[in-house]
Protein backbone atom coordinates (compact mmCIF):
# COMPACT_ATOMS: atom_id res chain seq x y z
CA UNK A 1 0.00 0.00 0.00
CA UNK A 2 1.41 3.36 -0.99
CA UNK A 3 0.50 6.96 -0.30
CA UNK A 4 -0.67 9.21 -3.10
CA UNK A 5 2.14 10.91 -5.11
CA UNK A 6 3.55 14.09 -3.58
CA UNK A 7 5.44 16.97 -5.12
CA UNK A 8 9.16 16.84 -4.46
CA UNK A 9 9.13 20.45 -3.28
CA UNK A 10 6.59 19.66 -0.54
CA UNK A 11 8.77 16.81 0.75
CA UNK A 12 12.06 18.72 0.95
CA UNK A 13 10.56 22.04 2.08
CA UNK A 14 11.23 20.66 5.59
CA UNK A 15 14.90 21.44 4.97
CA UNK A 16 14.39 24.84 3.31
CA UNK A 17 15.51 23.45 -0.03
CA UNK A 18 14.19 24.64 -3.39
CA UNK A 19 13.25 22.12 -6.10
CA UNK A 20 11.04 21.81 -9.14
CA UNK A 21 7.47 22.21 -7.75
CA UNK A 22 6.03 20.19 -10.63
CA UNK A 23 8.15 17.07 -10.09
CA UNK A 24 5.92 14.37 -8.58
CA UNK A 25 7.22 11.56 -6.37
CA UNK A 26 5.47 8.18 -6.44
CA UNK A 27 7.47 6.46 -3.68
CA UNK A 28 10.55 6.91 -1.52
CA UNK A 29 13.19 4.22 -1.25
CA UNK A 30 16.64 3.57 0.24
CA UNK A 31 17.05 0.30 -1.69
CA UNK A 32 17.79 0.92 -5.36
CA UNK A 33 16.29 -2.48 -6.26
CA UNK A 34 12.87 -1.29 -5.03
CA UNK A 35 12.89 1.95 -7.02
CA UNK A 36 10.00 2.39 -9.44
CA UNK A 37 9.38 5.16 -11.99
CA UNK A 38 8.95 8.41 -10.08
CA UNK A 39 10.70 7.28 -6.87
CA UNK A 40 12.79 9.55 -4.66
CA UNK A 41 15.94 7.56 -3.89
CA UNK A 42 17.64 8.42 -0.59
CA UNK A 43 21.33 7.53 -0.37
CA UNK A 44 21.96 6.18 3.13
CA UNK A 45 25.33 5.03 4.43
CA UNK A 46 24.99 1.69 6.25
CA UNK A 47 27.40 -0.60 8.09
CA UNK A 48 28.60 -2.34 4.92
CA UNK A 49 26.76 -0.63 2.06
CA UNK A 50 26.80 3.00 0.96
CA UNK A 51 23.65 3.99 -0.90
CA UNK A 52 25.57 6.59 -2.89
CA UNK A 53 27.16 3.72 -4.82
CA UNK A 54 23.75 2.67 -6.11
CA UNK A 55 22.52 6.05 -7.32
CA UNK A 56 23.07 5.16 -10.98
CA UNK A 57 21.12 1.92 -10.57
CA UNK A 58 18.28 3.90 -8.96
CA UNK A 59 18.29 6.25 -11.95
CA UNK A 60 18.13 3.29 -14.36
CA UNK A 61 15.16 1.91 -12.45
CA UNK A 62 13.24 5.15 -12.90
CA UNK A 63 14.08 7.38 -9.93
CA UNK A 64 12.87 10.94 -10.44
CA UNK A 65 15.32 12.51 -7.98
CA UNK A 66 17.97 11.60 -5.43
CA UNK A 67 18.61 12.81 -1.89
CA UNK A 68 22.34 12.52 -1.11
CA UNK A 69 25.13 13.72 1.16
CA UNK A 70 27.64 14.21 -1.68
CA UNK A 71 27.60 15.39 -5.26
CA UNK A 72 26.82 12.61 -7.77
CA UNK A 73 28.38 13.58 -11.06
CA UNK A 74 27.40 10.45 -13.00
CA UNK A 75 23.60 10.85 -12.74
CA UNK A 76 21.44 13.14 -14.85
CA UNK A 77 18.34 13.40 -12.62
CA UNK A 78 18.07 16.08 -9.89
CA UNK A 79 20.33 15.48 -6.87
CA UNK A 80 19.42 17.27 -3.65
CA UNK A 81 22.32 17.60 -1.22
CA UNK A 82 21.64 17.35 2.49
CA UNK A 83 23.85 16.93 5.54
CA UNK A 84 22.38 13.73 7.03
CA UNK A 85 20.23 11.46 4.85
CA UNK A 86 19.46 9.03 7.71
CA UNK A 87 17.72 11.79 9.64
CA UNK A 88 16.16 13.19 6.48
CA UNK A 89 14.70 9.80 5.50
CA UNK A 90 12.38 9.72 8.52
CA UNK A 91 11.20 13.29 8.07
CA UNK A 92 10.60 12.81 4.34
CA UNK A 93 8.78 9.50 4.96
CA UNK A 94 6.58 11.15 7.59
CA UNK A 95 5.58 13.83 5.06
CA UNK A 96 5.11 11.36 2.18
CA UNK A 97 2.84 9.09 4.23
CA UNK A 98 0.72 11.99 5.53
CA UNK A 99 2.12 12.00 9.09
CA UNK A 100 0.57 8.67 10.15
CA UNK A 101 1.90 8.75 13.71
CA UNK A 102 -0.18 11.88 14.39
CA UNK A 103 -3.36 10.02 13.45
CA UNK A 104 -3.02 7.39 16.19
CA UNK A 105 -1.39 6.94 19.57
CA UNK A 106 2.16 5.60 19.18
CA UNK A 107 4.00 4.15 22.18
CA UNK A 108 7.74 3.42 22.27
CA UNK A 109 9.47 0.79 24.42
CA UNK A 110 13.22 0.92 24.99
CA UNK A 111 15.79 -0.56 27.39
CA UNK A 112 18.33 -3.36 27.37
CA UNK A 113 16.15 -6.32 28.37
CA UNK A 114 12.41 -6.82 28.18
CA UNK A 115 11.60 -4.61 25.18
CA UNK A 116 10.03 -7.37 23.09
CA UNK A 117 8.06 -8.83 26.00
CA UNK A 118 6.80 -5.43 27.19
CA UNK A 119 5.78 -4.50 23.63
CA UNK A 120 3.83 -7.74 23.15
CA UNK A 121 2.18 -7.61 26.58
CA UNK A 122 1.01 -4.05 25.92
CA UNK A 123 -0.24 -5.06 22.46
CA UNK A 124 -2.13 -8.08 23.87
CA UNK A 125 -3.67 -6.01 26.66
CA UNK A 126 -4.80 -3.31 24.26
CA UNK A 127 -6.45 -5.93 22.06
CA UNK A 128 -8.03 -7.66 25.06
CA UNK A 129 -9.76 -4.40 25.94
CA UNK A 130 -11.22 -4.11 22.43
CA UNK A 131 -8.70 -1.64 20.99
CA UNK A 132 -7.63 -2.10 17.36
CA UNK A 133 -3.89 -2.20 17.97
CA UNK A 134 -0.66 -2.51 16.02
CA UNK A 135 2.81 -3.66 17.05
CA UNK A 136 6.29 -3.35 15.53
CA UNK A 137 9.01 -5.40 17.23
CA UNK A 138 11.75 -8.01 16.95
CA UNK A 139 9.14 -10.72 16.39
CA UNK A 140 7.65 -8.81 13.44
CA UNK A 141 4.91 -6.26 12.89
CA UNK A 142 1.27 -6.95 13.60
CA UNK A 143 -1.70 -5.05 12.31
CA UNK A 144 -4.39 -6.51 14.52
CA UNK A 145 -4.19 -10.25 13.58
CA UNK A 146 -2.01 -9.83 10.45
CA UNK A 147 1.70 -10.67 10.89
CA UNK A 148 4.27 -8.83 8.74
CA UNK A 149 7.96 -9.84 8.73
CA UNK A 150 10.39 -7.00 9.48
CA UNK A 151 14.20 -7.06 9.02
CA UNK A 152 15.22 -5.32 12.28
CA UNK A 153 13.99 -4.79 15.83
CA UNK A 154 13.05 -1.31 14.64
CA UNK A 155 12.73 -1.11 10.82
CA UNK A 156 14.43 1.67 8.89
CA UNK A 157 12.50 4.93 8.82
CA UNK A 158 10.83 4.53 5.44
CA UNK A 159 9.52 1.04 6.24
CA UNK A 160 8.43 2.19 9.69
CA UNK A 161 6.37 5.11 8.39
CA UNK A 162 4.94 2.89 5.65
CA UNK A 163 3.78 0.40 8.29
CA UNK A 164 2.25 3.19 10.36
CA UNK A 165 0.45 4.46 7.24
CA UNK A 166 -0.97 0.98 6.60
CA UNK A 167 -2.12 0.78 10.21
CA UNK A 168 -3.96 4.10 9.92
CA UNK A 169 -5.59 2.92 6.68
CA UNK A 170 -6.78 -0.24 8.49
CA UNK A 171 -8.21 1.62 11.46
CA UNK A 172 -5.48 1.02 14.06
CA UNK A 173 -5.74 3.53 16.92
CA UNK A 174 -2.84 2.43 19.16
CA UNK A 175 0.57 1.13 18.05
CA UNK A 176 3.45 -0.06 20.25
CA UNK A 177 6.97 0.10 18.78
CA UNK A 178 10.04 -1.66 20.19
CA UNK A 179 12.84 0.90 19.86
CA UNK A 180 16.47 -0.26 19.98
CA UNK A 181 19.45 1.93 20.80
CA UNK A 182 20.80 1.33 17.29
CA UNK A 183 17.51 2.60 15.85
CA UNK A 184 17.72 5.76 17.95
CA UNK A 185 21.37 6.40 17.06
CA UNK A 186 20.69 5.91 13.34
CA UNK A 187 17.50 7.95 13.12
CA UNK A 188 15.13 5.08 12.29
CA UNK A 189 12.30 6.60 14.37
CA UNK A 190 12.92 10.13 13.09
CA UNK A 191 9.64 11.85 12.27
CA UNK A 192 7.53 9.64 14.54
CA UNK A 193 5.25 11.49 16.95
CA UNK A 194 5.27 9.49 20.20
CA UNK A 195 2.29 9.64 22.52
CA UNK A 196 4.34 8.06 25.33
CA UNK A 197 7.29 5.74 25.94
CA UNK A 198 8.44 3.18 28.50
CA UNK A 199 11.93 2.38 29.81
CA UNK A 200 12.60 -1.18 30.98
CA UNK A 201 16.20 -1.15 32.29
CA UNK A 202 19.80 -0.55 31.29
CA UNK A 203 22.46 -3.23 31.68
CA UNK A 204 25.71 -4.28 30.00
CA UNK A 205 25.15 -4.63 26.24
CA UNK A 206 26.23 -3.12 22.91
CA UNK A 207 29.32 -1.50 24.44
CA UNK A 208 31.17 -2.33 21.22
CA UNK A 209 28.82 0.23 19.63
CA UNK A 210 28.20 2.75 22.43
CA UNK A 211 31.63 2.50 24.18
CA UNK A 212 30.29 3.40 27.65
CA UNK A 213 27.16 2.91 29.76
CA UNK A 214 26.73 6.69 29.93
CA UNK A 215 26.71 6.96 26.15
CA UNK A 216 24.37 3.96 25.94
CA UNK A 217 21.96 5.62 28.40
CA UNK A 218 22.02 8.95 26.56
CA UNK A 219 21.18 7.15 23.32
CA UNK A 220 18.19 5.45 24.96
CA UNK A 221 17.12 8.83 26.33
CA UNK A 222 16.67 10.13 22.77
CA UNK A 223 13.31 8.34 22.72
CA UNK A 224 12.09 10.30 25.73
CA UNK A 225 13.39 13.53 24.23
CA UNK A 226 11.29 12.67 21.18
CA UNK A 227 8.23 12.17 23.40
CA UNK A 228 8.83 15.66 24.78
CA UNK A 229 9.29 17.12 21.28
CA UNK A 230 6.02 15.45 20.25
CA UNK A 231 4.23 16.97 23.28
CA UNK A 232 3.55 13.39 24.35
CA UNK A 233 1.20 12.38 27.14
CA UNK A 234 3.59 10.69 29.58
CA UNK A 235 6.76 8.65 30.12
CA UNK A 236 6.78 5.30 31.93
CA UNK A 237 9.86 4.67 34.08
CA UNK A 238 11.28 1.83 36.18
CA UNK A 239 11.57 2.84 39.84
CA UNK A 240 14.16 0.04 40.38
CA UNK A 241 16.61 1.21 37.71
CA UNK A 242 18.88 4.17 38.46
CA UNK A 243 19.24 4.98 34.76
CA UNK A 244 15.61 6.14 34.79
CA UNK A 245 17.09 9.46 35.93
CA UNK A 246 18.66 10.01 32.49
CA UNK A 247 15.35 9.24 30.79
CA UNK A 248 13.55 11.67 33.08
CA UNK A 249 16.06 14.43 32.32
CA UNK A 250 15.32 14.03 28.60
CA UNK A 251 11.62 14.79 29.14
CA UNK A 252 11.50 16.97 32.27
CA UNK A 253 8.04 18.41 31.67
CA UNK A 254 6.18 15.20 30.80
CA UNK A 255 4.18 13.47 33.56
CA UNK A 256 5.88 10.28 34.83
CA UNK A 257 4.12 6.97 35.44
CA UNK A 258 6.42 5.05 37.79
CA UNK A 259 6.30 1.26 38.05
CA UNK A 260 8.03 -1.23 40.33
CA UNK A 261 8.16 -4.90 41.39
CA UNK A 262 8.52 -3.95 45.05
CA UNK A 263 5.12 -3.53 46.76
CA UNK A 264 6.24 -0.83 49.19
CA UNK A 265 8.07 1.43 46.71
CA UNK A 266 6.35 4.68 45.72
CA UNK A 267 4.80 4.20 42.28
CA UNK A 268 1.50 4.28 40.46
CA UNK A 269 1.85 0.64 39.36
CA UNK A 270 3.46 -2.32 41.17
CA UNK A 271 3.54 -5.96 40.06
CA UNK A 272 5.01 -8.39 42.59
CA UNK A 273 5.81 -11.91 41.35
CA UNK A 274 4.77 -14.80 43.64
CA UNK A 275 5.63 -17.89 41.51
CA UNK A 276 2.24 -18.69 39.96
CA UNK A 277 0.45 -15.48 40.89
CA UNK A 278 1.20 -11.76 40.89
CA UNK A 279 0.08 -9.02 43.22
CA UNK A 280 -0.97 -6.11 41.05
CA UNK A 281 -1.19 -2.74 42.77
CA UNK A 282 -2.75 0.18 40.94
CA UNK A 283 -2.37 3.30 43.04
CA UNK A 284 -3.64 2.09 46.45
CA UNK A 285 -5.60 -1.01 45.37
CA UNK A 286 -3.91 -4.46 45.27
CA UNK A 287 -5.30 -7.57 43.53
CA UNK A 288 -3.77 -11.07 43.43
CA UNK A 289 -4.03 -12.59 39.95
CA UNK A 290 -2.95 -15.99 38.51
CA UNK A 291 -0.21 -15.75 35.88
CA UNK A 292 1.82 -17.92 33.51
CA UNK A 293 4.64 -15.35 33.45
CA UNK A 294 7.85 -16.56 35.10
CA UNK A 295 10.20 -14.37 37.13
CA UNK A 296 10.35 -10.96 38.72
CA UNK A 297 11.72 -9.50 35.49
CA UNK A 298 8.52 -10.46 33.66
CA UNK A 299 6.53 -8.87 36.48
CA UNK A 300 8.48 -5.69 35.68
CA UNK A 301 7.69 -6.07 31.97
CA UNK A 302 4.00 -6.45 32.78
CA UNK A 303 4.11 -3.36 34.99
CA UNK A 304 5.77 -1.34 32.20
CA UNK A 305 3.12 -2.51 29.72
CA UNK A 306 0.37 -1.48 32.13
CA UNK A 307 2.03 1.90 32.43
CA UNK A 308 1.71 2.40 28.68
CA UNK A 309 -1.98 1.47 28.81
CA UNK A 310 -2.47 3.95 31.63
CA UNK A 311 -0.85 6.62 29.45
CA UNK A 312 -3.37 5.62 26.78
CA UNK A 313 -6.24 6.18 29.21
CA UNK A 314 -7.13 2.48 29.51
CA UNK A 315 -9.05 1.32 32.57
CA UNK A 316 -6.36 -0.73 34.35
CA UNK A 317 -8.83 -2.21 36.84
CA UNK A 318 -10.88 -3.62 33.96
CA UNK A 319 -7.88 -5.26 32.28
CA UNK A 320 -6.63 -7.13 35.38
CA UNK A 321 -8.93 -10.02 34.44
CA UNK A 322 -6.96 -10.48 31.20
CA UNK A 323 -3.59 -11.00 32.94
CA UNK A 324 -4.01 -14.81 33.46
CA UNK A 325 -4.27 -15.30 29.69
CA UNK A 326 -1.13 -13.36 28.78
CA UNK A 327 1.67 -15.30 27.07
CA UNK A 328 5.31 -14.41 26.46
CA UNK A 329 6.66 -13.93 22.91
CA UNK A 330 8.39 -16.83 21.18
CA UNK A 331 11.90 -17.36 22.51
CA UNK A 332 11.25 -15.63 25.82
CA UNK A 333 11.26 -18.34 28.50
CA UNK A 334 9.38 -20.44 25.96
CA UNK A 335 8.64 -23.94 27.27
CA UNK A 336 9.23 -26.64 24.66
CA UNK A 337 7.11 -29.79 24.65
CA UNK A 338 9.34 -32.73 25.71
CA UNK A 339 8.42 -35.33 28.33
CA UNK A 340 11.75 -36.49 29.82
CA UNK A 341 12.46 -33.05 31.31
CA UNK A 342 11.45 -29.40 31.11
CA UNK A 343 13.18 -27.41 28.34
CA UNK A 344 13.00 -23.63 28.05
CA UNK A 345 14.22 -21.45 25.21
CA UNK A 346 15.22 -17.89 25.97
CA UNK A 347 16.88 -15.16 23.93
CA UNK A 348 18.82 -13.77 26.91
CA UNK A 349 21.87 -12.13 25.32
CA UNK A 350 23.13 -9.98 28.19
CA UNK A 351 24.57 -10.90 31.60
CA UNK A 352 21.62 -9.35 33.41
CA UNK A 353 19.07 -11.03 31.15
CA UNK A 354 20.75 -14.42 31.53
CA UNK A 355 20.92 -14.15 35.31
CA UNK A 356 17.27 -13.18 35.67
CA UNK A 357 16.24 -16.02 33.39
CA UNK A 358 18.27 -18.67 35.26
CA UNK A 359 17.21 -17.28 38.62
CA UNK A 360 13.55 -17.72 37.65
CA UNK A 361 14.11 -21.29 36.44
CA UNK A 362 16.02 -22.38 39.57
CA UNK A 363 13.15 -21.25 41.81
CA UNK A 364 11.65 -24.75 41.39
CA UNK A 365 14.64 -26.30 43.16
CA UNK A 366 15.36 -28.71 40.28
CA UNK A 367 18.94 -29.01 38.89
CA UNK A 368 19.51 -26.86 35.83
CA UNK A 369 21.63 -27.40 32.72
CA UNK A 370 22.17 -24.67 30.13
CA UNK A 371 23.26 -24.43 26.50
CA UNK A 372 25.10 -21.10 26.37
CA UNK A 373 25.79 -19.53 22.98
CA UNK A 374 27.42 -16.35 21.68
CA UNK A 375 27.85 -14.64 18.33
CA UNK A 376 31.01 -13.31 16.75
CA UNK A 377 31.77 -9.61 16.25
CA UNK A 378 29.44 -8.58 19.07
CA UNK A 379 30.30 -7.08 22.47
CA UNK A 380 33.12 -9.37 23.63
CA UNK A 381 33.33 -7.78 27.08
CA UNK A 382 30.16 -9.53 28.29
CA UNK A 383 31.16 -13.11 27.38
CA UNK A 384 33.15 -14.01 30.49
CA UNK A 385 30.47 -12.56 32.74
CA UNK A 386 27.78 -14.65 31.04
CA UNK A 387 29.90 -17.77 31.53
CA UNK A 388 30.36 -16.95 35.20
CA UNK A 389 26.60 -16.46 35.66
CA UNK A 390 25.85 -19.77 33.94
CA UNK A 391 28.25 -21.58 36.29
CA UNK A 392 26.61 -19.94 39.30
CA UNK A 393 23.14 -21.35 38.57
CA UNK A 394 23.72 -24.49 36.50
CA UNK A 395 25.13 -27.93 37.27
CA UNK A 396 25.94 -28.55 33.59
CA UNK A 397 26.97 -26.09 30.87
CA UNK A 398 27.24 -26.69 27.14
CA UNK A 399 28.98 -23.83 25.32
CA UNK A 400 28.54 -23.21 21.61
CA UNK A 401 28.59 -20.49 18.91
CA UNK A 402 25.58 -19.60 16.77
CA UNK A 403 27.17 -17.15 14.30
CA UNK A 404 30.94 -16.75 14.42
CA UNK A 405 31.09 -14.24 11.56
CA UNK A 406 34.83 -13.56 11.07
CA UNK A 407 35.89 -14.66 14.57
CA UNK A 408 37.35 -18.06 15.33
CA UNK A 409 34.67 -20.15 17.13
CA UNK A 410 37.32 -21.55 19.50
CA UNK A 411 38.21 -18.01 20.63
CA UNK A 412 34.57 -17.16 21.34
CA UNK A 413 34.16 -20.33 23.40
CA UNK A 414 37.35 -19.64 25.36
CA UNK A 415 36.09 -16.17 26.26
CA UNK A 416 32.77 -17.64 27.44
CA UNK A 417 34.38 -20.19 29.75
CA UNK A 418 37.32 -18.14 31.09
CA UNK A 419 35.65 -17.67 34.50
CA UNK A 420 33.81 -21.00 34.69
Amino acid sequence: MRSRPKSLSSLVSLFNLQTDPNLMITSIETDSRKVIPGSLFICVRGYTVDGHQYAKEAERNGAAAILAEEDLKDVTIPVILIENTKIAAGKVADAFYDQPSRKMRVYGVTGTNGKTTTTKLAYDLFRATGVKAGMISTVGARIDEELIETPNTTPEAIILHRLLFEMVEKGVTDCIIEVSSHALAEGRVEGVSFHSAAFTNLTHDHLDYHHSMEDYAKTKALLFKQVATSSGRAIVLNREDGWSRIMREAAPLQPVIWYTTQPNRTSQIAVEWLTDTVNVRIDETTTRVPTALLGEFNAANLAAAMGLLRAGDANLYALIRHIPGLELPKGRLERLAWDPCEIYLDYAHTPDGLEKCLEALTSSGEPLAVVLSAAGERDRTKRAEMGRIASKYCSKIIVTVHDARSEAPEQIIEELIVDI
